[in-house]
């Protein structure tokens, strides 16, 4: 169970850098996920702002309570679970009132919302509940098993970051195919 949550670790620390550092590359980059922030919560344009930075500094915190000793490990696994289910609960609720809002969850996307963010939203849910189960174990010390529950997360961390990317080059030979610009 160590592992497993070391692999989670990494993986959900690979996400949120990614998303951090996406969101915060440019002015330009941060004002079209302050754009989207607003549109999700229907806010105005300062308080969306205001939103997107803490929304930006609490996916920065928790990435960083992750790589820190266990007990603030557990509070970096609650904190990302936490912001995942808000995301994902707007995102549905975006969704209901028929919005068609770009996530910019890793910055430059201009893909509407859809079933994809909403699915990747819970499996990174279950993720987080998975490696805070398993740090209660404690820290694994076998290294070789430690390099391949890095690896893991590494790996599962990237493919998570671009699998809009992916959905997009795969869609037209997907048997059932959303239209474009919907997920």
């Amino acid at each position: 169970m160590e592992l497993a949550a070391v692999s989670c670790r990494t993986l959900l620390v690979v996400v949120f850098a990614v998303a951090v550092v996406t969101k915060l590359s440019s002015a330009e980059s941060f004002s079209a996920f302050a754009r989207s922030v607003r549109e999700f919560a229907g806010l105005s344009a300062r308080r969306g702002r205001a939103a997107a930075r803490l929304v930006a500094g609490a996916e920065a915190a928790g990435a960083v309570l992750l790589v820190l000793p266990r007990p603030l490990t557990m509070a970096g696994f609650a904190l990302l679970g936490c912001l995942l289910g808000s995301f994902t609960i707007a995102m549905a609720a975006s969704l209901r009132r028929g919005l068609r809002v770009p996530c910019r969850c890793f910055g430059a996307s201009t893909s509407s919302t859809g079933v994809l963010p909403l699915v990747r939203n819970g499996f990174l849910i279950l993720v987080a509940a998975i490696g805070a189960a398993g740090t209660f174990h404690g820290v694994p010390t076998a290294p070789g098993g430690l390099a391949v529950a890095v690896g893991a997360g590494l790996v599962l961390g990237a493919v998570v970051t671009v699998l809009d990317d992916i959905y997009e080059v795969l869609r037209d030979f997907l048997p059932v195919a959303a239209p474009k610009g919907h997920r």
